[in-house]
């Protein structure tokens, strides 16, 4: 069964319940939250919205004048870069130039 959940314009397509409790975690902990969230965070984060990728590289980079977490990874054959914000929102996800 598939479930979906959608955040801030951002559908998640998930397998399981038990992704989606994860998912909702995440969510809840970076909702209506100042504090920024660290590395470990935008790995799982990555790991829920897409399960089975392989996290290459995650660095602090400016986007659109704030601070993000740039995540470059694979996906079902492709490699995507993502730019996650310090809140823990998913702002941008694209093919990897």
């Amino acid at each position: 069964m598939m479930y979906y959940l959608v955040k801030q314009g951002i559908r998640f397509e998930v397998q399981s319940m038990g992704k989606i409790y994860w998912i909702l975690v995440c969510l809840f902990l970076t909702s209506g939250s100042a504090a920024a969230i660290g590395k470990k965070d935008v790995r799982t984060i990555i790991e829920a919205a897409y399960p089975g990728a392989r996290i290459t590289e995650i660095e602090k980079e400016k986007y659109q004048g704030r601070k993000i977490y740039e995540v470059d990874f694979n996906h079902d054959g492709k490699k995507l870069e993502a730019i996650i914000s310090l809140e823990g929102e998913i702002i941008k996800v694209g093919i990897d130039d």
